[in-house]
């Protein structure tokens, strides 16, 4: 899923995403209440029934900016609809064995679990991804690594990043990626609890970091994340309303969720596919591609 152009003129670093994850932060019951839309006088009201000092600076901002309310508004609604739609393309673990193996007839793998009693889930839409990765770069030839075992980097005699975590996947290796991935799959009936959370945490400390790198050095490195599990994921629904923001904000390029994997992941890995091609033929022609490299 890309962003709509309509909803995206907000970057990554306009103060809105702020106003939007104190709007956020409310009780359950105020979630509850404005959870699907909320008209621009009434932020106001919620922003102070939240009554702590950060909020009422947020007051303040509001009262000296025009036009962020009537945004906010807007965008509250969108972001409701998005997130719904996201968690109608999410799918069981039964579904995404089944679809895997309409992609690969290789032996599907597992997590392991360390406790007894825990739920042992398969990894079917790590497994689907790769397999899709190594079916559409086989066509072009192009190198992946799906497996990275140390961080990414970009790297050159005037610059050096190196990713903040492990990722899930790089193309087309790790050292100066034209595209990254992080896979957040959560099976099991039980409720999601705080790992999504963290799963959110993690995919904005990447994202953020690179396009701050982007902003300083120009160059652009595209970041997706792919997620599934519907039970899990539908138990925390605000955790699917943050990934939201983030592809929103262009921390995210695509958000890439169940079904999904099927359909608009081939033609994700194309993309970068020719992105790599385009790069090499640069090189060979004696260009520097700062977009890409």
């Amino acid at each position: 899923m890309k962003r709509e152009p309509g909803f995206a003129a907000a970057r990554w670093d306009d103060p809105f995403w702020h106003v939007v994850r104190m709007l956020a932060d409310q009780s359950a019951t105020q979630r509850g209440r404005y959870a699907s839309a909320i008209e621009p006088p009434e932020i106001m009201s919620v922003l102070r029934s939240v009554g702590t000092p950060a909020a009422g600076g947020m007051i303040s901002y509001l009262k000296n900016h025009d036009g962020v309310l009537d945004r906010l508004s807007a965008y509250w609604s969108k972001r409701r609809a998005v997130a719904d739609s996201l968690l109608d393309l999410m799918r069981t673990e039964e579904q995404a064995k089944a679809e895997y193996a309409s992609v690969s007839d290789q032996v599907l793998q597992s997590y392991g679990v360390k406790l007894e009693g825990y739920h042992k889930s398969s990894k079917a839409l790590v497994n689907t991804v790769d397999a899709i990765v190594y079916r559409e770069c086989r066509k072009t030839g192009v190198p992946v690594d799906t497996n990275p075992q140390s961080r990414a980097a970009l790297v050159s005699d005037e610059y050096i990043w190196v990713s903040p975590r492990r990722l899930d996947g790089a193309m087309p290796d790790l050292l100066n990626p034209v595209a990254i991935w992080e896979i957040k799959e959560y099976w099991g009936k039980t409720g999601g609890g705080s790992k999504m959370s963290d799963a959110i945490y993690e995919l904005h400390l990447v994202g953020l970091e690179l396009r701050m790198f982007e902003d300083e050095f120009n160059i652009h490195v595209n970041h997706y994340a792919i997620i599934d599990g519907k039970d899990q994921w539908n138990s925390r629904k605000s955790d699917i309303r943050r990934a939201v923001d983030l592809l929103y904000s262009g921390i995210l390029d695509e958000l890439v969720v169940g079904r999904e994997v099927l359909t608009e992941w081939p033609r994700i890995v194309s993309e970068c596919s020719a992105l790599v091609a385009s790069s090499e033929e640069a090189r060979n022609l004696g260009d520097s591609p700062t977009s890409l490299f």
